[in-house]
């Protein structure tokens, strides 16, 4: 991972899909599907996926990779940052009731069990907004604070 980290970060997105896609491929073999490492090379690829422009693979396989986090618990960071992931996707795909639908899952979550002001939750609330405003919904996109 931090070869081809360091390859995305250099501009050199084709070269850490490739490198992803081949560690992807030996993990298939040797860990099982819901192993964290397979998973996190998984989610590595998706996102190079997504930087390269391949934005249909990049959701395809977050999807699998949401489907398989399904066995964590509802409000497992790992398993939220994984459905944030995919709505963002979704968004970059032009699937933005897929995303509103699955951040206002995220958001929820992270409501519940998530400080005001954590990074997480400003993150999902803030992609929320952005999602909304792709669908033309800008009136949810703001809600008004309510001062005591």
């Amino acid at each position: 991972h931090s070869l081809a980290s360091a390859y995305k970060a250099n501009g050199q997105v084709k070269q850490a899909v490739e490198l992803l896609k081949h560690v992807v491929k030996i993990d298939e073999t040797t860990l099982a599907e819901d192993h964290p490492s397979r998973l996190a090379s998984q989610h590595a690829l998706a996102s190079a996926y997504e930087s390269n422009g391949q934005v249909k693979q990049a959701v395809e396989l977050l999807e699998h990779i949401v489907k398989i986090k399904t066995t964590l618990a509802e409000d497992h960071p790992r398993r939220l940052a994984s459905q944030h992931a995919l709505a963002v996707a979704y968004g970059a795909n032009g699937q933005a009731k897929q995303a509103v639908e699955l951040l206002e899952h995220v958001v929820k979550i992270d409501e519940i069990t998530l400080a005001e002001d954590h990074p997480h939750r400003l993150r999902s609330q803030r992609a929320l907004a952005l999602a909304y405003e792709a669908m033309s919904d800008s009136s949810r996109a703001v809600e008004p604070q309510v001062s005591d």
